[in-house]
């Protein structure tokens, strides 16, 4: 029986989602748990995560001979999770469904937030932009990436990816309180994709680059004109989406 379950997970202490030797891994940790049920089980996300990325809903799928129906796997599986990683919810999964291949569109934002100086409490959920931002500049820089664009100027190089083309569903920011968050959805996103996003909407923010930057990038194809990836731990998976619903 192949079931679908959806982590959320603090990626603080983890070495990104794919198994790793020697590293503390979200897949290595969730089929930890899973070997406890079903021995030798892998398990498949919708996506990889890096390191130090966080999940708020990372859809995965295994196959299991337990027997269990899937409220009792949720509870066996989050016995046996560290208190990092926790299943939300637990499903037979349809006919022919998998985490990652069956994803149409996944999500993702990344938090930011205004102050004088880094907020120690912060430091591994957000990321601090400055005193100050722009927030109607990088609002017009993100709208810039609504679309079906080659993204070439947004990927980190290492990408096994055979084409740059995506398409962009949904850029935008909001503000709450001192907070700026940008969210995106997409087909499909490269290597360091929305890091590199924000890190160019951070530099908007702070005046440093204009918002017409983005669209010229998009043109030009140049990765050196995006030069900035920003860290790890603002970044949010916030789920994918499937055509069963």
């Amino acid at each position: 029986m192949r079931y679908k379950i959806v982590l959320e997970y603090d990626g603080s202490a983890f070495h990104g989602w794919q198994r790793q030797k020697g590293c503390r891994t979200v897949q290595g940790e969730t089929e930890a748990a899973l070997a406890h049920i079903t021995p030798g089980a892998a398990v498949t996300a919708s996506g990889r995560t890096d390191e130090g990325v966080h999940a708020l809903a990372q859809p995965a799928h295994f196959d299991s001979d337990s027997g269990l129906d899937p409220e009792t796997m949720m509870r066996a599986l989050n016995h046996w999770l560290p208190e990092d990683i926790k299943v939300k919810s637990c499903s037979y999964a349809p006919a022919g469904f998998d985490a990652r291949k069956s994803a149409k569109r996944k999500t993702y934002e990344y938090v930011m937030y205004v102050s004088p100086v880094e907020s120690p409490l912060r430091r591994t959920r957000e990321c601090r932009i400055g005193e100050s931002a722009d927030v109607a500049a990088m609002r017009a820089g993100a709208a810039a990436l609504v679309g079906t664009h080659d993204f070439s100027a947004f990927m980190s190089s290492g990408s096994s990816a055979k084409t740059f083309v995506r398409t962009v569903y949904e850029s935008d920011i909001r503000t709450e309180g001192d907070r700026i968050i940008y969210r995106v959805t997409g087909n499909g996103f490269l290597y360091n994709m929305v890091r590199i996003i924000a890190g160019a909407l951070m530099r908007i923010g702070r005046g440093e680059k204009s918002p017409a930057s983005v669209a010229a990038a998009l043109a030009s194809g140049d990765r050196r004109e995006m030069p900035d990836i920003a860290p790890p731990q603002a970044l949010y998976l916030v789920g994918a989406e499937y055509e069963e619903g």
